[in-house]
């Protein structure tokens, strides 16, 4: 029988062999992230990923195609700033709601979202089709064209847009730079396939049945995305609460994040200045000579069978050579564990470009390497920013990621909203050439602030380091 004195030293021993063996069980249970996921599900959301940025970003870079069929054939009457507001517009709804889009991503509510975006950007293109009247010359409506393309299917882009980074990001953890930017690419195969759809559609079928066969195209990847797009399981889900709490949607905890708040300012300044070239580059292209508009049959009746280089594949180069830019970004981001610097570095050669070769191109091969290099630049400018903010979130606050990043795109769509109209208007006081002075002044403040933003996250990090390493010499004595 034991006495008291040796009970009380018993518990004091089996406490202590719980505290010696409590850390391997909490090794043994906590889960192994892989450097690659085993699931399949990750791999279907990142084929799910692909489609969404398909169909949001991949529409808006392929704005340029349709921009030029209105201002040729649909709606000749309308001003370059009314046709630019169409585009404008798509790229406003697609950020601005973005805020609310990626709160609910944290609660968790991706199907929502998904059925949403597969409903909206379906219901909008085929509607569009009714906007076209016979597609004769200047049969189109231009309230019903902005109304359809422009408002109904840029709510639908928004639906998938923070979705399909948000998503990946949390599906690769160790590889999200790499997963971002494989899902990127979706921008810039939609920015290649549907301008060469649109085209071989119309001058097939005309306006109305054409577009209906692109909607058709619309809601099938659109479905897909929707079906495969399941959210990752290990991810805290944080519920949604009160909807009309400021806090349910705003976290004032980022903008006290100066770091961040440069960020968002310069992310903001990439999509004015960069969509108002990507607007305007078959225009430019026809106006230095370096295309021609081809004649869409049953629509003007004017310029038949003319020869040629054609404008719109200015477009599909730029939009073709942004896959390599958003891949190759990917890449060095992950080598450098720092897509900020990948941002500056694009940021700084695209404002070079923009102001030496943009006005100064002679030459049809000129013209092709402007295309070709800008729109690898672009590329990597435009595929990083959701991972810019996951480099830059603190620690203690990933639990919000999607909350940041939806702040920073209802930031961002103000900008992308009035960049391109800015660029419209001294493009009309001044000629086309003053686009390219615009874009480059605007990416280059964007590559001062990008670098402005590093510095002061390095610094954070610094002092977060030296703060911890004073806390844990304080608490063991030193």
């Amino acid at each position: 029988m034991s006495t008291p004195l040796q009970s009380h030293h018993s518990i004091e021993k089996r406490d202590t062999t719980a505290n010696q063996v409590s850390p391997a069980v909490s090794v043994l249970e906590a889960p192994i992230v892989h450097e690659w996921p085993r699931e399949w599900k990750a791999y279907a959301a990142l084929v799910a990923g692909f489609f969404m940025m398909f169909n949001c970003w991949g529409m808006v870079n392929a704005y340029g195609a349709f921009l030029s069929f209105y201002d040729q054939h649909l709606l000749t009457t309308q001003s370059d700033l009314q046709l630019s507001l169409i585009g404008a517009t798509e790229s406003f709804l697609l950020l601005f709601p973005s805020i609310f889009a990626g709160r609910l991503l944290d609660a968790r509510r991706h199907y929502y979202l998904g059925f949403t975006g597969f409903l909206l950007l379906f219901l909008g293109y085929l509607l569009l089709s009714f906007a076209g009247g016979n597609s004769m010359k200047d049969q189109g409506d231009y309230g019903l064209v902005w109304l359809t393309s422009g408002l109904l299917a840029g709510l639908g882009m928004t639906c998938f847009f923070t979705y399909s980074s948000h998503n990946v990001i949390q599906w690769f953890p160790r590889k999200r730079y790499i997963a971002a930017g494989i899902t990127s690419t979706g921008a810039g195969a939609g920015g290649i396939i549907y301008p060469l759809t649109f085209k071989f559609l119309i001058a097939n079928f005309g306006f109305p049945t054409g577009v209906r066969i692109l909607s058709a195209v619309v809601a099938s990847t659109t479905l897909i995305a929707f079906i495969f797009g399941m959210p990752c399981k290990d991810v805290n889900r944080r519920p949604v609460g009160s909807v009309f709490r400021f806090s349910t949607w705003i976290d004032k905890q980022a903008f006290r994040n100066k770091s961040y708040t440069l960020y968002v300012i310069a992310v903001a300044l990439v999509y004015g200045g960069f969509y108002s070239i990507a607007f305007h580059v078959t225009e430019w292209a026809e106006v230095k000579g370096f295309g021609t508009e081809e004649d869409i049959p049953g629509s003007t009746g004017e310029r038949p069978g003319n020869s040629g280089f054609r404008t719109f594949w200015f477009l599909a180069i730029m939009n073709g050579t942004s896959i390599i830019g958003r891949l190759a970004s990917a890449f060095f981001a992950t080598h450098l564990s720092n897509p900020i610097v990948v941002h500056t570095a694009t940021c700084f050669l695209a404002s070079l470009l923009a102001f030496f070769f943009w006005p100064f191109a002679q030459t049809n091969a000129g013209a092709i390497a402007f295309c070709s290099i800008f729109g690898i630049l672009g590329g990597s400018m435009l595929s990083l920013p959701a991972s810019g903010v996951a480099y830059l979130i603190p620690t203690d606050r990933q639990s919000h990621v999607g909350q940041w990043t939806g702040m920073m795109w209802s930031g961002v769509s103000i900008f992308a909203l009035i960049g391109p109209l800015i660029a419209a208007s001294l493009k009309r006081k001044f000629g086309m050439d003053a686009v390219g002075y615009w874009c480059g002044a605007t990416m280059l403040l964007t590559a001062v602030l990008f670098a402005w933003s590093m510095a002061l996250k390095r610094k954070d990090d610094k002092g977060s380091t030296t703060g911890t390493l004073v806390r844990d010499g304080e608490e063991n004595g030193v």
